[in-house]
């Protein structure tokens, strides 16, 4: 009897330091390999889901494929051989491994304790691949942007150089850096955290009033309800504070209901076993609600056709001044260094910030057409700089190079 495997799923990261901003985009080469940096480490809870249903688990080079036992249904169509005939979810932690991450990716350096990146199925991000980041937002005249935010205007990717606010319809290109249209994380994926026991606290309540509390996960199937009778002591209309305890609920995005209202909404872990995780991934496994163009299956009479996708994470290289450093006077002048900033005699830097990449395309030259060393990615500063524009203080983050 033969068995058979087919694969339904390749989860692909793509990172720009590594793979640059090929326009149009494409796929990486055969060679790529991102597994040292950024790894995908499927829950236990994912592992239980994958044996009942006969799939496999394989990391990758670029990411993690999964296998599902099959069977041929006609000369192109293969179905589970276990049908998949409820709605399942499976959960991956992506876990970084490289202590310089933040350094050359285009992210905040630092990402506070109480939220987590999530990417899902559910984003329906559809351009040149299946993204499950969020949208980037679209170019908005009088709109406040920060350092690094990336929007998209007419076809094209947008970052922003500075902290600045938009006045017109036109982006100035003294603002922006123009990539290829595409997608990436941002900070638009992160989402509060919650571990197996909080405490909700309810506005309003009196004496003897009952309320109910509900959890919904991204199924919108209910996994939890607790009912909360408030005693006879309390004050009338006072707030009051109640102890919620999670414990046996997968991993994944969930929504807190009270009396049917949604109160809250986050990605609910065992801070144990997600101590080292920098996000969650969450594919559903359910055609009622994933995009079409998202979903891994599509039920047919009694059998689950596969449907099989790739599905994409990408991130950008971070951009800085590149800041050039010497030992003595570099004996230049300013109309010597016209694409650089001259701070003193022994200091230049870049005037618009430079992406970071592992194979620099190209490097720059200096007052007497020497070629520059690109930087590494451990001198990574944040400094507060005034703006020449508003004369306000504003970060810019510079690479160091010590010539």
């Amino acid at each position: 009897m033969q068995v058979l495997y087919k694969k339904i799923l390749d989860l692909d990261i793509w990172h720009d330091y590594y793979l640059g901003q090929p326009d149009p985009p494409k796929s990486p080469p055969p060679d790529y390999d991102i597994s040292e940096i950024l790894t995908v480490v499927p829950t236990p809870e994912c592992l239980r889901i994958l044996r009942n249903l006969h799939w496999i688990f394989r990391p990758q080079p670029r990411g993690a494929s999964i296998f599902a036992h099959v069977e041929q249904v006609s000369s192109s169509d293969f179905g589970t051989v276990i049908p998949v005939n409820r709605p399942e979810r499976l959960t991956f932690w992506l876990v970084v491994r490289d202590r310089y991450f933040a350094n050359f990716t285009n992210l905040p350096l630092s990402i506070p304790r109480h939220l987590i990146y999530y990417f899902s199925n559910l984003s329906g991000n559809q351009g040149h691949a299946l993204f499950l980041t969020q949208p980037l937002s679209v170019y908005t005249a009088n709109t406040t942007y920060h350092l690094g935010q990336l929007v998209t205007h007419n076809g094209k990717t947008l970052e922003a150089l500075r902290d600045h606010t938009s006045d017109s319809t036109k982006p100035d290109v003294k603002n922006w850096n123009t990539l290829p249209l595409s997608q990436y994380v941002t900070e638009l994926d992160q989402l509060p955290r919650s571990g197996l026991s909080r405490t909700y606290t309810i506005p309003r309540a009196s004496p003897h009033q009952t309320f109910g509390l509900t959890l919904l996960d991204v199924n919108k199937q209910k996994s939890f309800s607790f009912e909360v009778t408030v005693p006879d002591t309390h004050t009338p209309g006072e707030p009051i504070a109640t102890s919620l305890n999670f414990s046996g609920q997968i991993p994944g995005r969930y929504r807190l209901y009270l009396d049917g209202t949604q109160v809250d909404e986050f990605v609910l872990l065992d801070p144990m076993a997600a101590s080292n995780a920098f996000g969650l991934v969450e594919i559903l496994l359910n055609p009622q609600l994933v995009p079409s163009a998202f979903s891994l299956l599509q039920p047919q009479n009694k059998q689950t056709l596969i449907q099989p996708q790739t599905y994409i994470i990408r991130f950008k290289n971070r951009a800085t001044h590149w800041r050039y450093r010497y030992e003595k006077p570099h004996g230049f002048t300013k109309d010597e260094l016209p694409n650089f900033e001259l701070k003193d005699e022994k200091t230049y830097f870049t005037k618009r910030p430079q992406g970071l990449l592992r194979q620099p395309k190209y490097l720059l030259i200096d007052g007497k057409d020497h070629l520059l060393p690109a930087p590494g990615v451990m001198l990574i500063k944040p400094e507060t700089q005034i703006d020449p524009e508003t004369e306000k203080e504003a970060i810019a983050i510079f690479s160091d190079i010590h010539l």
